[in-house]
């Protein structure tokens, strides 16, 4: 018996409630590498989905690990640890080509410095669009060309930095 079949077949014993063909699948973590776990961290899945960790601070420290999701019980299952996590954004439906985004998220970098927030700053992007922040906030740290996030919200468009915990409110300028 191979490992992965060892291993879901102890997940199904183990945790019947919570992996069933139904409600669960598996995907790998693309992005952030390292994958901490922890609460409010952002994480895209290999089909362009957009979840955020819950109340966990697991300290992982995983490069692209291979994850099993529960949407419907907000269940992430990854190196032998559940988390609650929330989806912000859905991927490609399967009939969707490998290269098409998911919707409402734009994955760029900063054109240049990145010196956080402070009130109404702009973000230009590589991909060429501007970005203002839309809320009051500050917050300082010096960046070069850092990943940017963009996703939909209830609330509008946030804004993830690589490496910054925080998220903004920003709305497009173009």
């Amino acid at each position: 018996m191979a490992l992965k079949e060892i291993f879901v077949a102890g997940l199904l014993i183990l945790m019947p409630a919570l992996v069933s063909a139904q409600t669960c699948y598996e995907s790998s973590i693309m992005s952030p590498t390292p994958f901490m776990g922890n609460h409010g961290e952002i994480f895209k899945l290999a089909d362009g989905s957009l979840w955020e960790v819950k109340y966990e601070y697991e300290y992982l420290y995983e490069y692209y690990p291979n994850v099993i999701i529960c949407p419907s019980k907000g269940k992430l299952l990854v190196s032998g640890k559940t988390l609650n996590v929330e989806q912000i954004a859905p991927g490609r439906s399967p009939s969707q080509p490998r290269s098409a985004p998911a919707a409402d998220v734009i994955e760029s970098r900063i054109d240049g410095e990145f010196s956080g927030w402070k009130g109404e700053t702009i973000f230009k992007l590589e991909n060429g669009q501007i970005w203002q922040q839309a809320n009051y906030a500050y917050m300082y740290t010096y960046k070069y060309r850092p990943r940017v996030l963009i996703f939909r919200t209830h609330r509008g468009y946030e804004m993830q930095v690589e490496g910054v915990h925080n998220r903004i409110r920003v709305i497009r300028i173009r």
